[in-house]
């Protein structure tokens, strides 16, 4: 009897040692769950506090009412987002009303500058000090930096926070709060972005060429791959615009081009080979990139911006204008050179191909001082194109100013109507 009571008691033991550890386990995952939810709606909320901040900065850096239209609008829509994000954070119910109200107050004072019921000057002195707390609020928020990003952090300020009392409905609640977080967005698959990026190029009016046509054209343009394996297939029947998709194989390098069957326009270029440790001046880099340039017959182009990142620099380009010496940013052209020979790794010229169909426009005088608030410098100033919100092109003065108090803007300004068509903070 002993004997068979132990076994009874060993096995219940048994029994509830794997409840306990299957419990654990569940808890445990629910856990990582939960502390991955939080980080990233933390991450999020933090980075809206940093866009509500830079629309702030687009308010105080204008004084003309109708350029203030837009930046206002922003500001009292995100500050309606902010809101909803603090909402859902699980933080003490204090501090999340203290900081909702902050922000509704922000939201509805926009809103009342926009309706002429609060004066301009009087919202961008408040909005001064506000700004700064927006800023010190996400980085307090951007708890991916806090504490080496560990989970343990999160786990013992948010997760615990909302499930201390260790009830089955708390922890039913969350885990639905989580599977419903998982199951909410289903982004665009890469053949459905790439399909949304394409357009039909169609007007070109050069008349088809040959694949030998093609081959020829391909080592002129590289001609240290004369002796390269070359394979030329033609696009699909269903693709958005005829081409030839040239690849090619030579030694530790292998790539393809894509050149359009109407004409032989090159599309696009893409290299892959092993990378020495070797790195070139950025100064030798732009010499090759024009180089590059001139040999392929871009010389309507000028660089625009470049970045770089441990194997190669990344460089834009932008048609110039004939007419105005404007920069057409929607004709553009990207390449990649490698960092250390800079030997050409990739070149995208599709919408240098395709080509804006620009009109005429009247370039009217400008006074910079009935457009800027405050104290500002102009450190450059030129004529580029840009697309209004109606998605035309219009020609714009482009200004880079200077402000002491809220950085350095870029802003596009139609030089026909002066109508505020973009603005972006710079670093």
């Amino acid at each position: 009897m002993k004997k068979f009571i132990w076994v009874i008691v060993a096995t219940a033991a048994v029994v509830f040692l794997v409840y306990h550890f299957n419990v654990q386990s569940k808890n445990t995952r629910l856990e990582n769950a939960l502390a991955s939810q939080y980080s990233n709606q933390l991450t999020s909320a933090s980075e809206k506090l940093i866009t509500l901040s830079e629309s702030i900065d687009q308010t105080l850096l204008f004084q003309d009412k109708e350029a203030l239209d837009q930046p206002l609008e922003d500001v009292w829509r995100l500050s309606s987002d902010v809101r909803d994000s603090i909402s859902s954070l699980p933080i003490d119910h204090e501090t999340s009303t203290v900081w909702m109200n902050y922000l509704n107050r922000i939201g509805n004072s926009a809103s009342l500058v926009k309706e002429g019921k609060i004066p301009v000057e009087e919202w961008q002195k408040s909005m001064k000090d506000a700004r700064e707390n927006l800023i010190s609020l996400s980085d307090q928020w951007a708890f991916t930096n806090r504490n080496g990003g560990k989970k343990d952090y999160i786990v013992a300020s948010f997760v615990n926070n909302k499930a201390n009392k260790e009830n089955d409905k708390n922890w039913k609640a969350l885990g639905d709060s989580v599977k419903a977080y998982t199951e909410s967005d289903f982004p665009m698959t890469a053949s459905e972005t790439d399909k949304q990026k394409k357009k039909d190029l169609q007007h070109i009016k050069d008349s088809e060429v040959t694949v030998e046509q093609v081959k020829q054209t391909f080592v002129k343009l590289f001609p240290e791959l004369k002796d390269a394996t070359i394979h030329i297939t033609e696009s699909a029947e269903n693709a958005p615009y005829p081409f030839y998709h040239v690849q090619f194989h030579k030694g530790i390098r292998i790539g393809y081009a894509d050149f359009t069957k109407k004409g032989g326009h090159l599309l696009s270029y893409l290299l892959e080979r092993p990378f020495d440790k070797t790195t070139i001046s950025a100064e030798t880099m732009k010499e090759k990139a024009s180089t590059y340039m001139k040999s392929f017959g871009y010389t309507d182009t000028e660089m625009v911006e470049y970045r770089e990142n441990h194997i190669a620099w990344h460089l834009a380009f932008a048609r110039v204008d004939a007419k105005n010496d404007a920069l057409i940013y929607a004709d553009g052209m990207h390449l990649k050179i490698a960092k250390d020979n800079g030997e050409l790794l990739g070149l995208n010229a599709m919408e240098y191909i395709q080509k804006e169909n620009i009109g005429d426009q009247k370039v009217v005088p400008i006074d910079y001082k009935e457009i800027f608030s405050g104290d500002f410098t102009i450190e450059e100033e030129r004529l580029a194109y840009v697309e209004n919100k109606e998605l035309q092109q219009r020609l714009a003065y482009e200004v880079l100013t200077r402000n002491d108090s809220i950085g350095t803007h870029r802003t596009y300004i139609d030089a026909q109507t002066h109508e505020i068509l973009h603005t972006e903070k710079l670093p």
